[in-house]
């Protein structure tokens, strides 16, 4: 039968035999095996060094959160991701830590030190494990096969081959870009290299193979810092101020970095406005023509692409991160058939609207917004601007910063201007509201630098309304963010 339906199948069956026997076909089927053969080599290997690592409720004797850790020195220690032991760091008195080895092995964990910028954490077994990993280095060839072990979904340790990218270079924080699927509960665990030491530390994902690891060096720093203290450091009992120091440096770096920048210039609306400043942002545009309404809309946003966890339970139902920095700019133009009363208004509704970007946090982790408002002078023209700043309640020397801008006094013309930072010291940012405002030029400008910009007001400081005719400064709203209303 089936040689009346192919004629020819024993020659086609001798073909397809000998396809399979090319040399370069068998070249990538010695290849695949290697590969696989070297994971099993790397699993059976060093298997035994990773660990689930549980947040345990004391309340209902429960894991509230699981993640990955693994054994790195012979007397003990776990490494793992902060966010994995975040809940027992910020509430000690309400969680505890405890690992899972295999399928019934369980001891306590204490937590010795953490980084929250880098998202390590260093805890201690009260037992060493018989397995340990070697700490190698995070600068290896583009195109190195790693192995990323975890514990991923709660469903058992395994591993994930991946490929070694190279460190991100538009990023304020070290990352390695790692071809491979992570998932949750391998958050912690580490990437071998073939040598089996550890090349990174996993961390997150951002789906379809692209994941990100911390490198090595970090965690070798962290292990240091921690050697380097004296036989009463006690980190959960001073977490508090640890977190803050490491917060304020990082702040400081990234913004000294920004500030020594030479910030590009484009054209946006009737103004030239700071482009993308570091390789660290990226920038986006979009268009909302309204031609029903008579009015269109041009918008343009550029943020970082880090930031830093900091707590699950805020309180306000969504986690509490910092780190980001973020500009925009909004230019809004009716058409002459719009009535200039409906203009304002919906002027005065863009102005107002909170952005999904600066909603973070809870009344546990942040103050009120403190809003001072003023009329101030850019680039030639009037603005209404509004500084506000709110403080974090357990680390009193970090803030979010916002700056509001909104052109007044053009007609049918509007312009707003956003800058925000999260997590920086007062001082930082009235650098970076100075810095930013004296950026604006008019469009016409060249593009040599501009006088110094008015100094952003002081968010302690009771605010003040600069007189000017037909304008209306509206009242003071702390808690929104945004100062008053816009009137032309």
């Amino acid at each position: 039968m089936r040689s009346a339906i192919i004629p020819g199948l024993p020659f086609a069956f001798l073909f397809t035999i000998c396809m399979y026997c090319s040399p370069a076909a068998q070249a990538g089927r010695v290849q695949q095996q290697a590969a696989t053969d070297e994971a099993q080599r790397i699993f059976q290997s060093y298997g035994d060094a990773i660990y689930q690592v549980q947040t345990i409720d004391l309340a209902s004797d429960k894991k509230s959160s699981i993640g990955s850790g693994f054994q790195f020195t012979q007397d003990g220690m776990i490494a793992t991701n902060y966010h994995v032991v975040a809940e027992a760091v910020q509430r000690p008195k309400s969680n505890r830590l405890e690992f899972l080895h295999g399928k019934s092995e369980r001891g306590n964990l204490r937590i010795l030190i953490a980084d929250v910028v880098h998202d390590l954490a260093i805890l201690k077994m009260e037992a060493p494990g018989k397995t340990w990993v070697e700490l190698g280095q995070s600068l290896l060839p583009k195109g190195v096969r790693l192995f990323s072990l975890g514990n991923p979904h709660d469903i058992g340790f395994t591993i994930i081959e991946g490929t070694y990218n190279g460190k991100s270079e538009e990023s304020f924080i070290d990352k390695i870009h790692f071809s491979g699927s992570l998932n949750p509960g391998m958050s912690g665990g580490p990437a071998l290299g073939h040598d089996g030491k550890v090349v990174g530390v996993n961390v997150s994902t951002a789906g379809n193979q692209i994941s990100f690891l911390v490198p090595v060096d970090h965690l070798r720093n962290l292990m240091l810092e921690y050697l380097r203290q004296d036989a009463k450091f006690d980190f959960l009992a001073q977490a508090s101020a640890h977190i803050e120091r490491q917060l304020l440096a990082s702040q400081k770096q990234n913004i000294d970095r920004m500030l020594a920048a030479q910030w590009p210039s484009q054209a946006f609306g009737p103004f030239m406005v700071p482009g993308r400043i570091t390789e660290a942002f990226k920038c986006w545009g979009d268009s909302d023509v309204q031609e029903k309404n008579q009015y269109s809309g041009y918008h343009s946003t550029c943020t970082s692409q880090d930031r830093q966890f900091l707590d699950e339970n805020s309180g306000s139902g969504e986690s509490f991160y910092t780190g980001t920095y973020l500009y925009r700019y909004d230019n809004l133009v009716g058409e002459d058939e719009l009535n200039l009363d409906r203009f304002y208004a919906l002027y005065e509704d863009q102005y107002s609207m909170p952005l999904e970007a600066y909603r973070n946090g809870g009344e546990s982790n942040v103050t009120n917004f403190d809003c001072n408002s003023s009329f101030v002078d850019v680039a030639g023209k009037r603005w209404k601007s509004s500084f506000c700043i709110r403080q974090y309640i357990k680390y009193p020397q970090l803030y979010d910063m916002h700056l509001y801008m909104a052109l007044v006094g053009e007609g049918r013309q509007g312009m707003m201007a956003t800058q925000v930072a999260e997590g920086v010291s007062k001082d930082s940012a009235l650098k970076l509201a100075r810095k930013f405002m004296s950026e604006i030029r008019p469009a016409a400008a060249s593009k040599a630098p501009g006088k110094p910009a008015p100094a952003a007001p002081v968010a302690a400081e009771p605010a003040k309304e600069s007189p000017a005719p037909q304008e209306d400064p509206g009242d003071e709203t702390p808690a929104s963010g945004r100062g008053g209303g816009l009137k032309r």
